[in-house]
């Protein structure tokens, strides 16, 4: 016998304690909060060496209670959508994350793979949790025991407090106040916390900002109840625990909207208003209709919550209901069964005496039958098969039923003063339901039975979430394919339900939203089957052949444990799920509650997980293995295209891949293969092996989708009936998903907002510099035709994510729109409030007619021509065919193939057209290929006449200066003069109207601005006694508004300011002055001259002076320092309309400083007198030739703009008059013949002494008139 001491006993127990926490740490590590406190933030996950994000869709109360606690923070307060505190960076790790509530890490909650999202960083979730105070063990957030965090650790609440404090708590929490109770509930209690008493005067915020004193001794734990502020009442039922569910807000009462309403709402319900389970969600105002607000819509409950309220939904007061859609419920009030794997099986708690206790273990059958009723869940099932659900601290009870009683409150209930084993109940479920005529167990004609006989389930609506809950009941694992068209031939009797609409995580197909039992429009043709995976099934997947793995073994549902679980073992189940192949062999998908398991191991051969290697293993409760999880492809897949959004479709049955026919293949069926990709919708679909024939076999019966199934194995399959298909047809699809650009938000795929692709990520793009040619590349790319405008501002709503410039080198063409695609988009600075749009058009012909302007309506759409049908064909509709071809208005809409059948596609279908619409295509209509019509009811038009288009010119030019005048004019070659012309832009409200007698009219800006670029177009319009004639759109031309600046001048000038000349270097002494002169000819005033050095630094800057065309500035140098010496050059520079506009630099001008010495003075004297000297020459040639009255004569102008005469008569004059000059020039020029006037010219030049370098003028550069 081994002896160890009290210190090793206490050494090994806190090291337990310690190696234990250790992965609660290590999993704490993994997730921060990026905000103002600890406990609030953006919510950012640890992977891969790299922090992320978490996506918002999905994310709810229970989300963020997981989050609260994993960070030992207090009680959940907000849920934050929408990057409430900020956009994060790099990736973003977790999206569509579903918790219960109670997980013990947000990695635990069921999430799509780690990194795989849908989302931009503008969806980036973040949580709000209190830092000081927590309420455990409550019925909702709002009640239950208090905590309170003090010198970093939490610590008991003591009761003794009162209401003051109490009501700080509830305010802390968002709560609202205290709720007094008769009789204090019970919440447990807990001993291994330190007690804490506290003191507060009801003004703080926080109960840690209250006195709070440590409490050594034992003592009783102090709860509370809060108000909430959003109470639940149940009205017009006939029990406190049924009726019209109603919620408080806002200081007054409403009723929720019954769209989304289910069993998880009702459960939820149900617990709120501490009632038993729910035994059915009641619709379109069961218990009457309700008054005033309607406060809840598009309720989604997990079934978790603790309240109504933390449920996701609309938003307060968002819906789009009346009172006719008011949802109620119906509890249990006397019983219900807590903690069990499902609403049919759990511990059985009674309510009596005004609170819920257990029963003993000491009742029979007849007991257990009573309490399977009473909650609507079938018979008993035997005890054996029944688990234990555990105990609780509440009060026990004894019961004894006697006689037909029909409820446990009808039997004798006694109260117990010690412990009992408490009662665990397992019922069979009800309504029963069967499968009818499948090959197994798990597959046939869906039947459930009513009033003691069985009847059938209508298609309508039918699909895979329903399927799911059928194979859920009838213990069959997952959902493969959802049946319809009585695939498993028809039944017999009542069709018992009908429009069944279930969200997939019900417990019956009666707990989904249907039609009153027995009321359809159906015959038992349309009855609905499934089939169901049997023997294997996947927990908490994002989709059907994804999630954690299960199978049925030896009777009973087992885990599959994550031991050298591989790639082999995947394979093995996505074959068995008929999922196509294994894409990941692991994930989070939860953790279950099965306690037996088994660890696997297969070949990849098998056809069934149960014939692998199986392994028992029992779990002990204290170990957490975790359990084998899996993510397939899918049974659809697109292959050798250019991205897996496009390629050859190729479907996964009875164990292999192989091509679908293409000789049925249509639009319907492609969109239904998008929807199961994720990759949108169907852009085209193509029947030749365009994406090649694969190596793989060819199915060779039809499909026959309608369009709105999930997936392709729910669409009806069948052989052809009179020929095989050619398996030289091969089906394929473009889906929508695979294009680097789309439209959204609009009325067909050719309308909408634009968005971009960069991987798997949609981008807006912003509004400013788009343009109508930008449009025509997304229209090209989506073969809608052409651009017909390019709105900008949200025309079609605000996108999300993040937005994108639309710059030049991205939309040239379709090709560089390819590229930006791959390589990514350049980021814009805008606001969703100016994302772009664009209006493509079809192109439309008319043939068959006696012209160009009649004829059967044919449209060229996804690179094909088609029809339209006649359905509701009418004259607006035919006026707008018209204007669009150029001819006028209509004078019949011919119906019935008047000219002829056409051949392919029917396009349009129920077209509707007010008759002002630019486009066939842009009038209402179901969708491209959305028919139900046959050539025989091809739609036709006659016009009036041809129409031509207005053109439109801009003078002086498509591209002018700031400030300069643009004429804009629109001209028409019509014989109906006399009508108005509009002038308008493609982006924006511009409109400018002007009427004329003649065939033209111009529009005048008289200052064009930065706000007036843009793509203008006229329109022309006539207006007769009866009508108004609308001539087609004209074409657009582009008006580009910018500012040019001519280069500056650079030069010197002298100490006294009489001489400047611009030389590219001088040499100047230190200690001597220099003045630098920038000058520069524009149109734009109010400018500033900037003088730069070497390095590019601005050395000064200083406002320009002048006027008219001409500015200048001087940058004075009082003595220079050899720091000066250096590369100069002029920039100058405006400002317009908030923007900066510089020139190009000046030619450069080098300065070297030297010392000062004696010889410098000597040699600067004598460069002065030869100055002085040239100076003189220079005159007398200049007054040689003046007297000649030839040559070029050269005028200086002083600083003060007055003209330096040459003798007392030229003093006389005046100010220099350039206008009179030049008139003397161009006389004396002409007096003169050309030779003279080149030989003098000559002679001026051979007289400048080469050692002057540069120009030598008075002030200003000289002007020189010739």
């Amino acid at each position: 016998m081994i002896f160890i001491t009290a210190e090793k006993l206490h050494f090994v127990f806190y090291l337990s304690i310690g190696l234990l926490s250790l992965p609660l740490l290590t999993e704490c590590d993994k997730i921060r909060l990026v905000g103002p406190s600890r406990c609030s933030g953006r919510l950012e996950v640890y992977h891969s060496e790299s922090w992320g994000t978490v996506c918002d869709d999905h994310w709810s109360l229970a989300n963020a209670d997981v989050v609260c606690r994993e960070l030992n923070c207090g009680t959940v307060l907000e849920a934050k959508k929408g990057a409430f505190f900020g956009e994060g960076q790099n990736r973003i790790w977790l999206d569509d994350v579903q918790c219960t509530g109670s997980e013990r890490s947000i990695l635990k909650c069921p999430h799509r793979p780690l990194g795989e999202n849908n989302c931009g960083h503008a969806e980036d979730a973040g949580v709000v949790c209190s830092e000081y105070v927590r309420v455990v063990n409550g019925t909702n957030r709002c009640s239950g025991r208090v905590e309170v965090h003090h010198d970093g650790n939490w610590k008991r609440v003591c009761n003794d407090w009162n209401k003051v404090d109490a009501d700080v708590v509830c305010r802390e929490i968002n709560c609202g106040t205290t709720v007094n109770q008769a009789e204090v509930p019970n919440f447990g209690s807990t001993h291994d916390l330190g007690g804490i008493k506290p003191k507060c005067f009801g003004n703080e915020s926080s109960l840690s900002q209250c006195s709070l004193q440590e409490f050594k001794e034992s003592c009783v734990d102090a709860t509370v109840v809060c108000s909430n502020s959003k109470l639940l009442r149940l009205k017009n039922g006939t029990s406190r625990c049924s009726g019209r569910v109603e919620i408080h807000h806002d200081g007054q009462w409403g009723t929720i909207c019954d769209d989304r309403w289910g069993m998880q709402e009702a459960d939820v319900v149900c617990r709120e208003m501490n009632c038993g389970s729910a035994l059915s969600a009641k619709y379109r105002s069961f218990f009457g209709r309700g008054q005033d607000q309607v406060w809840l819509d598009d309720v989604e409950c997990t079934g978790h919550e603790k309240a109504l309220a933390d449920c996701p939904h609309r938003g307060f007061g968002e819906n789009d209901c009346d009172h006719n859609e008011d949802a109620g419920v119906v509890c249990s009030d006397s019983v219900r069964l807590f903690n069990g794997t499902n609403r049919c099986s759990g511990r059985v708690e009674v309510f009596h005496n005004g609170h819920w206790g257990e029963i003993c273990s000491n009742w029979d059958n007849e007991d257990a039958k009573v309490v399977c009723k009473e909650l609507n869940c079938g018979p008993p099932k035997p005890t054996q098969e029944t688990s234990s659900f555990g105990n609780s601290g509440l009060g026990v009870y004894t019961s004894v039923c006697s006689g037909n009683v029909t409820s446990i409150s009808q039997c004798t209930l006694q109260e117990l003063t010690g412990r009992c084993e408490s009662v665990s109940l397992s019922c069979g479920g009800n309504p029963p339901i069967r499968l009818v005529n499948g090959t197994d167990r798990c597959s046939g004609r869906v039947e459930v039975q009513h009033d003691g006989q069985w009847g059938t389930v209508c298609d309508d609506e039918w699909d895979i979430k329903d399927a799911q809950v059928v194979c859920r009941a009838m213990d069959c694992g997952t959902a493969k394919t959802a049946k319809s068209s009585s695939f498993f031939g028809p039944g017999q009797g009542d069709i018992w339900l009908d429009d069944v609409a279930c969200i997939g995580n019900e417990t019956s197909l009666m707990h989904c939203r249907h039609s009153t039992l027995g009321q359809s429009n159906c015959g038992h043709a349309e009855d609905a089957g499934v089939v169901c995976s049997a023997d294997i099934r996947l927990i908490n997947g994002t989709d059907q052949c994804s999630g954690r793995v299960e199978f049925y073994h030896g009777g009973q549902w087992s885990a599959a444990y994550n031991v050298n679980w591989g790639m082999n073992e995947a394979t093995v189940v996505c074959r068995e799920m008929n999922c196509g192949d294994a894409v990941k062999f692991s994930g989070s998908y939860g953790q279950g509650t099965l306690q037996r398991g088994y660890t696997v191991s297969c070949s990849g051969r098998e056809s069934s997980l149960t014939l692998c290697t199986l392994r028992d293993y029992v779990g002990t409760g204290r170990d957490h293995l975790e359990e084998a999880s899996v993510k397939c492809s899918g049974n659809v897949k697109l292959s050798d295209g250019p991205s897996q959004c496009a390629g050859r479709v190729e479907f996964f049955d009875k164990g292999q891949w192989g091509n679908v026919c293409g000789e049925s293949w249509d639009v319907n069926d492609a969109n239904v293969v998008c929807r199961q990709l994720d990759c949108g919708r169907c852009h085209k679909i193509t029947t030749l092996p365009q994406y090649g024939h694969g190596t793989g076999q060819t199915w060779i019966d039809q499909i026959e989708c309608n369009g709105l199934e999930s997936t392709l194995s729910q669409c009806p399959q069948r052989p052809f009936r009179d020929k095989t298909c050619n398996t030289s047809s091969v089906a394929g699809v473009v889906c929508t998903g695979s294009l680097e650009a789309r439209l959204a938000n609009g009325k067909d795929e050719c309308s909408g907002r634009v968005e971009v692709r960069h991987g798997n990520v949609w981008q807006t793009v912003c509004d400013t510099d788009w343009t109508l040619s930008k449009a025509e590349v997304v229209c090209e790319q989506l073969e809608c035709g052409n651009a017909m405008s390019a709105p900008g501002a949200a025309q079609f709503g605000q996108g999300s994510g993040s937005v994108v410039e639309a710059s030049n080198s991205c939309f040239d063409n379709v090709t560089s729109l390819q590229q930006c695609s791959l390589k990514g988009f350049r980021g814009a600075r805008c606001g969703h409030e100016h994302d772009a749009s664009a209006l493509c058009a079809a192109q439309v012909r008319v043939v068959g007619g006696s012209g160009q302007c009649s004829g059967r309506v044919e449209i060229f759409y996804k690179g094909q021509w088609g029809t339209v049908c006649d359905d509701d064909w009418e004259m607006s509709n035919a006026d707008v065919v018209c204007r669009q071809l150029g001819c006028g208005h209509a004078v019949s809409a011919p119906l019935s193939a008047h000219f002829g059948k056409g051949t392919g596609p029917i396009w349009l279908d129920n077209v509707d057209c007010k008759g002002e619409e630019s486009a066939i295509t842009h009038c209402t209509h179901p969708g491209f290929g959305v028919n139900n019509c046959g050539h025989g009811e091809d739609a036709g038009v006659i016009c009036l006449g041809a129409l031509q288009k207005p053109q439109i010119t801009l003078s002086p030019a498509t591209e002018v200066n700031w400030g300069e005048r643009v004429e804009i004019t629109c001209r028409v070659d019509t014989e109906h003069l006399g009508g108005t012309f509009i002038l308008k832009k493609t982006q924006g409200s511009f409109k400018m109207e002007k009427f004329s007698e003649n065939e033209a009219a111009t529009f005048i800006l008289p200052t064009a601005d930065f706000s007036q670029s843009g793509s203008y177009f006229c329109e022309y319009q006539k207006k007769l006694a009866n009508q108004v004639i609308n001539y087609p759109q004209g074409n657009t031309a582009d008006l580009s508004v910018s500012v040019k600046l001519d280069k500056p001048s650079i030069s010197l000038t002298t100490p006294h300011a009489m001489v400047i000349y611009s030389p590219d270097e001088i040499s100047v002494t230190k200690g001597s002055s220099l003045s630098i002169t920038c000058s520069v000819q524009s149109t734009y005033r109010g400018g500033f001259f900037h003088l730069t050095k070497s390095n590019k630094s601005t050395v000064a800057s200083l406002p320009a002076i002048g006027h008219t065309i001409f500015y200048m500035a001087y940058f004075q140098f009082t003595a220079m320092d050899f720091t000066n010496q250096g590369e100069y050059n002029c920039v100058y520079g405006v400002n317009m309309s908030s923007k900066s506009f510089c020139s190009v630099p000046s030619k450069s001008l080098h300065v070297t400083v030297t010392a000062t010495s004696s010889s410098s003075v000597v040699s600067g004297l004598v460069g002065g007198l030869v100055v002085l000297v040239l100076v003189l020459v220079i005159g007398y040639l200049v007054w040689t030739r003046r007297r000649r009255g030839a040559g070029a004569m050269v005028q200086f102008s002083n600083r003060f703009g007055g003209a330096i005469k040459h003798d007392e008569d030229e003093r006389s004059n005046g100010a220099f008059d350039g206008r009179s000059h030049n008139t003397q020039v161009n006389e004396n020029a002409q007096s003169r013949s050309p030779e003279q006037n080149n030989a003098d010219a000559d002679n001026v030049v051979e007289r400048v002494p080469e050692d002057l370098a540069g120009r030598v003028c008075y002030e200003l550069e000289p002007l020189v008139l010739s």
